[in-house]
């Protein structure tokens, strides 16, 4: 098993491609506006809030599903290879049948 973990993830999610992948799917505008305050709303530190205009917050209750959509093209890359998979959020699991592939897909 190769176990996969993008680090800083959540911290570079790239906000215009996250929600240009939600526009496809999404026609509602009002939700999509929703999306975007969510991950525009800034971070708090000493008192003051600092926007952001990069990634989601960690331990919000949409980050994962975000994440989930962002990560689908990663989704369909490994099923083109053929891999068996699991993966939520930043984390995966790469199944494979020995050290060698695991070896082999760890350097792909």
């Amino acid at each position: 098993m190769v176990d996969l973990d993008l680090e800083k993830f959540f911290d570079r999610v790239n906000h215009d491609r996250l929600m240009a992948k939600r526009a496809e799917r999404i026609r509602d505008k009002r939700m999509r506006k929703l999306i975007r305050l969510f991950l525009t709303v800034g971070v708090m530190e000493g008192g003051l809030v600092s926007p952001v205009d990069e990634g989601t917050p960690q331990g919000g209750p949409i980050s994962p599903l975000l994440s989930n959509i962002v990560l689908d093209e990663l989704d369909q890359e490994l099923e083109r290879r053929g891999h068996r998979f699991v993966r939520y959020a930043d984390d995966a699991n790469i199944y494979v049948r020995s050290r060698r592939a695991g070896e082999r897909v760890r350097h792909e």
